[in-house]
């Protein structure tokens, strides 16, 4: 039988019967482009069994469902030791090129990545259709709402095809207006706040907005209807969209007709407890009270908070079951809520994947469940964050895999590793340091055991620093942390040079799942020399010299951020308390505290909020050195500043740094990606102390009123070689002989 593309055929020799001989030979013919050995993977008939035309026209329909081929036959041919099967292929023409003709509001490349059809790969007729659908959701995306695609299959010699689409764009269609008609509870503006559909303005022209999507629109429905429900019209009702189109102004109308319904509150909230939480704990849970307008979305959320309440007890299957009675006499909605616990539910088996490089141990030990120990959610979302904060991998996915006839649950980890091992080099610009140049070489996970060694040198017309580091995460798979530095660090002002060489050794450990105790030791040589005695005062002069200085640095760290690249929620404490004495000639006390705090807004922006504080002074007949001062200025304290703007400054006004700080920095970010944000700043702050011999730059203490300040924006990325900012700060009390403004660049950490 022959038939249209597709079909099986089969082709006996004459007065072939089923002979029962076995096959003794598969053949395959027709095929040229298709590979012949991929053909033969998916033909499961095999050679020393009988002919099963029912096995062979499955092997057809795999060798079909590949499309590769417009027609699939068989042929088979009985000799006098077996038959002979033959597999005969019509190919379908091979694609030499794709034409896309007509675009021009959207790029040539772009349309191609959205089309099936592809230059090097066989001619599908059947994928046409789906190709200019595809073209024309683009352009309907864009507002060219009444854009059209036709193409055209060009065959050419040994069997190929060009394959053409032609655009015809149209003239751009945007949205006019957007009516909620029937809406009273609401101001117009408001709804329009709810949906993505957007009216035309002025901008549009050069962007997106504006445009009118048909699949927006529907999934606007279901957002006022949420918005409704969240404001207690429960039987708020949306109807579909009246759209009027305009194509002399090219402009759409949409109205979207409301039938409200009446608001309703909260009535009776009725829970029962059990062995494992009363009614009092679970009542506690429930942020919805008696009498607030009922919120369909905090119900939901209330009824997950009490499920999580029972899984970190176990009860991993708890099932919480929720009920409402609705009353329309007095406009209230009666909440019930039972509880089915179920059984308790252990740990089985925790697996690791992805980590090629990553010990199976290092990931481990971040796990606050162990196998065998009884399931909690909480420790289960504690432990992925603290994979996550080990900062060695790009994503890290946990899923749970039930056992339920064994009251088991296994853990499944899958990471992806970051590529932790770096050679890089980089360039930036400041307006006080100029070139800024570094080179570093770091292992975040040398040998695959967690551990970090860096090798970093920073050069610029200002700074010319080296450092090398090492830290060990976790001594014998302890919360035991070490380290040691070595350092030679120098920096160039107006008038003198301060120049830092030492070593440190430090061991840390941790005093509950979210605080950290550290204790440092450093021995350090600082070396200060007067570039220019006539800009120098009487006071940089005194400090010219070399000391020794041995400092004791014991510092607490309380950290709760729920990312270690962007963070959205949680707060940093941390405090440092330098003892400088224990060895060499110097004596003195610092004490520095920090405080920052992340929160979620709306739209995905993220609030920030910075404080910092610190007071040192020298002590036995010892003033506090120029090298442990405190000096402000820069993208790490006061941003749009430099070090020369702030603080005490001797007769010459040169800045010699104060023994008290005070800075408050506020930002509002924008997460781009995970490691890219921007953000709009505010910073305010002030170094005091009793050098300043000008008398009119800072108060010897504390002083709110005596404070500078300055605005700007910026961008934090996390490149592989440490965290980048960029930030620009225009000040808002400048003063005479100042800059208004600076431009920061620098590679480490934000606040």
């Amino acid at each position: 039988m022959a038939a249209a593309a597709g079909i099986i055929v089969f082709i006996f020799s004459p007065s072939h019967a089923l002979s029962g001989k076995p096959v003794k030979d598969i053949r395959v013919k027709g095929a040229v482009r298709a590979d012949k050995n991929t053909v033969r993977y998916y033909i499961h008939s095999k050679v020393g069994k009988p002919f099963d035309p029912a096995e062979t026209a499955e092997d057809i329909r795999r060798i079909y469902a590949l499309g590769f081929f417009d027609e699939v036959s068989i042929d088979l041919k009985e000799e006098s030791d077996g038959d002979v099967l033959t597999f005969i292929f019509k190919e379908k023409p091979f694609v030499r090129e794709i034409i896309i003709t007509g675009a021009k509001e959207v790029e040539e490349k772009v349309v191609a990545l959205k089309i099936k059809t592809q230059k090097g790969t066989f001619f599908r007729q059947d994928l046409i259709p789906w190709d200019q659908a595809r073209i024309k959701q683009q352009y309907r995306n864009k507002g060219f709402y009444f854009s059209d695609v036709r193409s055209i299959v060009k065959k050419l010699g040994d069997n190929q095809v060009d394959v053409e689409y032609i655009i015809d764009e149209g003239q751009k269609v945007l949205v006019g207006s957007i009516l909620f008609r029937g809406a009273n509870a609401f101001s117009q503006r408001t709804l329009l706040g709810q949906v993505e559909t957007e009216t035309a303005t002025w901008y549009s022209s050069m962007s997106d907005s504006g445009a009118y999507k048909k699949d927006a629109l529907k999934t606007d429905l279901l957002r006022l209807e949420s918005f409704y429900h969240d404001h207690g019209y429960i039987k708020v009702k949306v109807f579909d969209p009246e759209v009027e189109v305009d194509k002399e102004r090219r402009k759409i109308y949409i109205a979207i007709p409301v039938a409200e319904g009446d608001e309703y509150k909260v009535g009776k909230i009725e829970i029962s407890g059990d062995e494992v939480y009363t009614d009092q704990e679970l009542s506690e849970k429930i942020k919805l009270k008696e009498g607030d307008v009922f919120n369909r979305s905090q119900f939901r959320q209330d009824i997950f908070d009490i499920t999580d309440m029972y899984s970190q007890k176990g009860y991993a299957f708890a099932n919480v079951i929720p009920a409402v009675e609705v009353h329309d006499e007095t406009k209230t909605v009666d909440v019930r809520i039972s509880t089915n616990k179920g059984k308790k539910v252990y740990i089985g088996r925790i697996n690791i994947s992805g980590n090629d490089n990553t010990r199976d141990r290092v990931i481990r030990r971040q796990f606050r469940l162990a196998e065998g120990e009884l399931f909690d959610s909480e420790k289960l979302r504690r432990s992925r964050q603290r994979i996550n904060n080990l900062a060695l991998f790009e994503s890290v996915d946990i899923e749970q895999r039930s056992r339920k006839e064994e009251d088991l649950l296994d853990i499944e980890t899958k990471v992806v590793e970051r590529n932790t091992g770096q050679l890089s080099f980089s360039l930036g610009y400041s307006s006080i340091e100029n070139l800024i140049i570094q080179g570093q070489v770091k292992w975040m996970n040398l040998l695959g055991m967690g551990q970090e060694f860096s090798v970093t040198v920073d050069s610029s017309s200002r700074r010319s620093d080296f450092t090398l580091s090492f830290t060990e995460p976790s001594i014998m798979d302890r919360e035991v942390s070490g380290g040691m530095d070595v350092y030679n660090t120098s920096f160039t002002y107006d008038a003198y040079e301060a120049r830092n060489t030492g070593g440190s050794l430090r061991v840390g450990k941790a005093f509950g799942e979210y605080l950290w105790g550290r204790l440092g030791y450093k021995l350090e040589q600082s070396k200060v020399t007067i570039l220019n005695s006539e800009t120098a005062g009487a006071y940089l002069v005194a400090q010219e010299g070399t000391s020794l200085t041995g400092i004791v640095s014991p510092s607490l760290t309380y950290d709760t951020r729920n990312d270690p690249y962007s963070p959205s929620a949680g707060q940093r404490l941390y405090g440092i308390f330098d003892l400088g004495g224990a060895g060499g000639d110097q004596k003195f006390y610092r004490m520095t505290g920090e405080y920052t705090y992340y929160k979620g807004l709306l739209f995905d922006f993220v609030g920030m909020t910075h404080a910092k504080v610190g007071f040192a002074e020298g002590y036995g007949d010892k003033d506090l050195p120029i090298t442990q001062k405190y000096f402000m200025g820069g993208p790490m304290s006061l941003r749009g500043f430099t070090i020369r703007d702030i603080g005490p400054k001797d007769e010459n006004g040169e800045a010699i740094g104060g023994e008290a700080l005070l800075q408050l920095n506020l930002e509002l970010q924008y997460p781009f990606t995970r490691y890219f944000r921007g953000y709009l700043f505010y910073d305010r702050g002030n170094v005091y102390g009793k050098g300043d011999t000008q008398g009119n730059t800072t108060s010897q203490l504390y002083d709110i009123e005596n404070m500078r300040h300055s605005w700007g924006v910026g961008l934090h990325f996390f490149s592989p070689m440490g965290p980048i900012t960029l930030a620009y700060g225009f000040k808002l009390d400048k003063k005479p002989g100042e800059s208004p403004n600076e431009f920061h660049f620098t590679i480490g950490g934000a606040f």
